[in-house]
C-alpha cells in the first residue's frame, strides 16, 4: 500500500464519507486508513470545500434514504466539530483562487471544476499527498501530487 511518514496528507471528501457512514462498505478501511497515515507522523488536512461537500454528500444520502433530516443534520455538525478538532483545515482565500485559475485551461470536464479547487488548495499550502478513493480525479496532478488510494490494487 502506497504510504507516506512525516508528512502532510489531505484527506478527500469519500474518504470522510465512507469514514462516517456506518452503512458504507469502505467504512472501515477509511478509518484505517486515516489511523495508518496518522499513526505515521503524517499531518492529516481537509478544507473548508471538503466539509461543505461531506456535508452536502451525508444529507444527500439521508433524504435519498429517508432519514429524519434534522437528525441528519445534527449528526453532521457533530462531526464537523469533530473534524476541526482532529483535523487542519484549510480556507479558500486569493492564492487558492489565483491557482485554481491557472489549472483551470487543463479541465477537460465540467465536473472536475471541484477537484481542480482541491488541487489549488494543495498547492497553495504546498501539500504534495492526497488519501482518496478517486484515485483518477487527480492523475493529471501527478507531477507534482502523489495520491495514496484507499484501498491498494492488490486488495
Amino acid at each position: 500500500m502506497k504510504t507516506v511518514s512525516d508528512d502532510r496528507v489531505f484527506v478527500d471528501t469519500n474518504i470522510l464519507f465512507y469514514a462516517n457512514d456506518p452503512s458504507s462498505a469502505f467504512g472501515e478501511q477509511a478509518i484505517a486508513r486515516i489511523n495508518e497515515l496518522a499513526s505515521l507522523n503524517n499531518e492529516m488536512i481537509i478544507s473548508s470545500q471538503v466539509i461543505r461537500e461531506y456535508a452536502a454528500a451525508t444529507l444527500r444520502n439521508a433524504v435519498y434514504h429517508k432519514l429524519d433530516l434534522k437528525v441528519s443534520i445534527e449528526a453532521v455538525l457533530r462531526n464537523i466539530a469533530r473534524f476541526q478538532r482532529d483535523f487542519e483545515v484549510l480556507y479558500d482565500g486569493p492564492q487558492i483562487l489565483q491557482n485554481w485559475a491557472t489549472l483551470l485551461p487543463m479541465l477537460t470536464t465540467g465536473k472536475d471544476v471541484f477537484d481542480f479547487n482541491i488541487a489549488a488548495t494543495l498547492q497553495a499550502n504546498g501539500i504534495q499527498n492526497i488519501l482518496t478513493h478517486n484515485e483518477k480525479d487527480f492523475v493529471k496532478f501527478d507531477s507534482w501530487l502523489n495520491v495514496l488510494p484507499l484501498i491498494s490494487d492488490a486488495e
